[in-house]
């Protein structure tokens, strides 16, 4: 059958001229792979393969073929899942149908019932309410532990790991993301890694905030990596997609798992993304420089604002404003070009609410207690110029501050 989880071999390509090739080159090539992983070549680009099967002259012929259902896997699923995987210096990768879905068809091709996975509370809100609300149903253990507290995980895992006879039953799996959303907490993933191995505990890493342009979690001791390639990877706001890399063995228990449960990406959204990948470092670099000079000004603002979260090498920045939901509001409608969205990681400047938003599903008290507050912003900073960004930001900020009575 077909496999969208692709095996990396030589960096680059069978074809590279350069053993070890630096990641701009990496980027800039996505998607060129073996000859034989993609039809209907055309020109210098990779044409969009649509088809929903495959048709064979002979039984020979299908036994043997790589793809036979777009389920299953097809050539451009392939590219994508190629490229990300030389990005991450895995194995091997899986494309899947949205950042979501890479995390479903990991955690369930890892765990079974009586199983446990550890998770920051401070996780992406879907992925909080996937631990929350259906890994549970399973009969899974889940424990929202600051595994990014390196003492807090070593406590937590020897609680699971202790029975009347020294040693635990079950997996324990332990979640984190490299960067976290909202609040921009940056894990150690090394010293987490090194925590897990201990007591033989899995580590995946969510990578989306990061990205492989940052950190590369499976050289620092992970042992499977996500990614909502609809951020960073995509970069344009306009497909959803997801990955898994990691090991050829545990890739392709996830592919499994995605091919029975319909979690595979299609033709376009992968053909999108392997597209958008070519650009990323150049993006990315871009959008840093502005996220740290707006982050410093943000610091810099005497009124209007009481905590600003950011962190180098990261596009994402976060911080309180003034008011609580109404000062929130209020910033909301004053801005000018920059627009409220759900999503982020576009070439666009745009800022979200995650107390209304990404994570409006978690009780407030929990939200308050996490430090999602309802005054808390959360900015994806875009490609534009950054003067634009800041006065319109500052503007609304200070809009905020003077729609906020004096106490």
């Amino acid at each position: 059958m077909g496999d969208s989880a692709v095996r990396v071999e030589n960096g680059l390509t069978e074809k590279s001229v350069h053993e070890d090739p630096q990641f701009a080159t990496i980027t800039a090539q996505a998607g060129f792979c073996k000859e034989e992983n993609f039809v209907n070549r055309t020109g210098h680009g990779k044409a969009i393969c649509t088809a929903s099967t495959y048709e064979f002259d002979s039984l020979e012929e299908h036994m043997a073929a790589t793809h036979v259902y777009r389920r299953d896997g097809h050539p451009n699923s392939d590219d994508m899942a190629h490229a990300i995987a030389c990005l991450e210096s895995a194995e091997t990768g899986l494309a899947t149908s949205s950042g979501m879905g890479a995390v479903v068809c990991t955690v369930l091709s890892l765990m079974k019932g009586g199983d446990t996975v550890l998770v920051h509370g401070d996780t992406y809100g879907g992925t909080n309410a996937l631990f929350e609300e259906d890994v549970r149903r399973f009969g899974m253990n889940v424990e929202f532990v600051d595994v990014l507290d390196v003492v807090a995980l070593e406590a937590a895992l020897t609680r699971c790991t202790e029975t009347p006879s020294g040693s635990g039953d079950g997996r324990v799996i332990v979640f984190c993301e490299t960067i976290t959303n909202p609040l921009i907490r940056v894990a150690d993933v090394t010293a987490i890694s090194s925590v897990c191995k201990r007591f033989g505990a899995l580590l995946v890493v969510d990578n989306t905030f990061g990205t492989p342009l940052r950190s590369k979690p499976l050289l620092q001791g992970a042992d499977l990596v996500v990614h909502s390639a609809t951020k960073f990877l995509g970069g344009h706001s306009d497909l959803i997609a997801g990955t898994v890399v990691g090991s050829a063995k545990l890739v392709k228990q996830a592919r499994a798992v995605a091919v029975r449960w319909g979690l595979t990406v299609s033709p376009f959204e992968a053909w999108l993304c392997t597209r958008s990948i070519r650009t990323l470092q150049i993006r990315l670099e871009r959008a840093w420089t502005t996220s740290e000079k707006l982050a410093a000004r943000l610091r810099g603002e005497k009124h209007g604002i009481l905590e600003v979260n950011s962190a180098p090498k990261c596009a994402v920045l976060s911080f309180l404003v003034v008011g609580g939901l109404h000062g929130a509001k209020t910033l909301a409608k004053t801005l000018s070009f920059i627009k409220v969205a759900s999503s982020l990681g576009g070439v666009t400047t745009t800022v979200s609410h995650p107390a209304s938003d990404s994570h409006g599903d978690l009780r407030p008290e929990e939200r308050e207690r996490l430090g999602i507050h309802d005054g808390l912003i959360r900015v994806s900073v875009g490609i534009e110029d950054f003067e634009d960004i800041s006065n319109d930001l500052l503007r609304a900020v200070r809009a905020a501050a003077a729609a906020t009575p004096d106490k």
